[in-house]
């Protein structure tokens, strides 16, 4: 694996990337219980800095599993409306017909953000930070009957499922997430984006041009979007999990997290299961995986059970919008694409 890594990391549009001013990078794989941590040219078996990521929308695989291990307990099941969990939305249509279900595996029909989204905005780099609880009650309210059952990716629907489930709970959701998931797993430095702030334990971030951006605070209401910080120590014990083939106290709901929930293109074997998107490889195993990013971090993590390997990617800076572009955007390194030549080089050395 580490002369693999390196092998792709010396490549000249990859240093260049890897070396920009105040980029810190970091990757983690894991090959059948073999841990191996790259960061700023060092290999070791973990990570001795402990640097705090943002983790972007990788947090939605975590509310996923808060679904599926709630489910689990018998504190709610995925068929479960969601006006069953709010009075204020007992009369409302939409609410009446769109399930736990519908939101973990974005066929709600419900848009990337909710309609009264953009005027609570008063900072365009800290777009999250004022959506309250009511705007999120009104969002709801005003929403008309939406086709089910097809895919369409949400923040604003994994903001809800986070939201009402930490609410069924009766806690933040950083408590849920940390009493439910971050303690069984030791990820003992993960948690909710505003714990580390306070305390300045999280990494600076930087917009792809290299300058310096807000960390993006999120209130509870859509917080499972996209709030989650780590540290590449806990997500590869996140992704130790998902590959582990020993009983643990998390088991069924990992395994319930990785079920076949929606099919999005059958003959691709492309779907989506609580959080995590997947796809069969040409060989008959199945890769999941799911990224991340903020206006100032970027990530992506992976795994394939039958392989026995995972790989998880952070970065300190944000992606560039003409890197996301077909032609335009070739030759622009970022995280996405940095996975995808090590998935490639990972999943063919099997």
């Amino acid at each position: 694996m580490k002369s693999m890594l390196e092998d792709v990391i010396s490549q000249q549009r990859i240093q260049r990337w890897v070396n920009a001013p105040n980029h810190q990078l970091t990757i983690g794989l894991i090959n059948h219980s073999e841990r191996m941590v790259w960061t700023q040219g060092n290999v070791s078996e973990d990570d001795g800095s402990k640097s705090i990521y943002e983790i972007g929308s990788i947090t939605k695989t975590l509310i996923g599993l808060l679904l599926a291990i709630g489910e689990h307990n018998g504190k709610w099941h995925r068929s479960d409306p969601i006006s069953d969990y709010v009075p204020e939305w007992s009369s409302s249509l939409f609410a009446q017909r769109t399930t736990l279900l519908h939101l973990v595996t974005h066929t709600a029909g419900l848009p990337d953000v909710p309609g009264n989204f953009k005027s609570t905005i008063t900072d365009q780099l800290n777009p999250y930070a004022n959506y309250t609880e009511n705007y999120l009650i009104e969002a709801v309210l005003a929403e008309n009957r939406r086709t089910k059952n097809k895919f369409r990716y949400s923040n604003y629907g994994f903001g809800l499922l986070g939201w009402v489930l930490s609410k069924r709970l009766g806690q933040s959701l950083n408590d849920a997430l940390r009493e439910q998931i971050f303690k069984p797993l030791g990820m003992i430095n993960s948690g909710i984006g505003l714990k580390f702030q306070a305390s300045n334990r999280i990494l600076p971030v930087f917009n792809s041009k290299g300058k310096p951006v807000p960390h993006w605070d999120f209130l509870d209401t859509m917080a499972g979007a996209g709030a989650v910080c780590s540290t590449i120590s806990d997500m590869l014990n996140y992704i130790e999990a998902h590959l582990s083939l020993s009983d643990h106290s998390l088991t069924s709901a990992l395994a319930e997290c990785r079920k076949a929930h929606h099919v999005i293109f059958p003959s691709k074997g492309i779907g989506i299961g609580y959080g995590w998107m997947f796809f069969k490889e040409k060989d008959g195993s199945t890769t999941y995986w799911h990224n991340g990013a903020t206006y100032g971090s970027s990530s992506f993590a992976t795994f394939n059970r039958d392989k026995g390997i995972g790989l998880i990617i952070l970065s300190n800076y944000g992606l560039d919008v003409l890197s996301q572009l077909p032609l335009i955007g070739m030759r622009k390194m970022n995280v996405d694409k940095l996975a995808y030549v090590l998935t490639n080089k990972l999943f063919k050395e099997v």
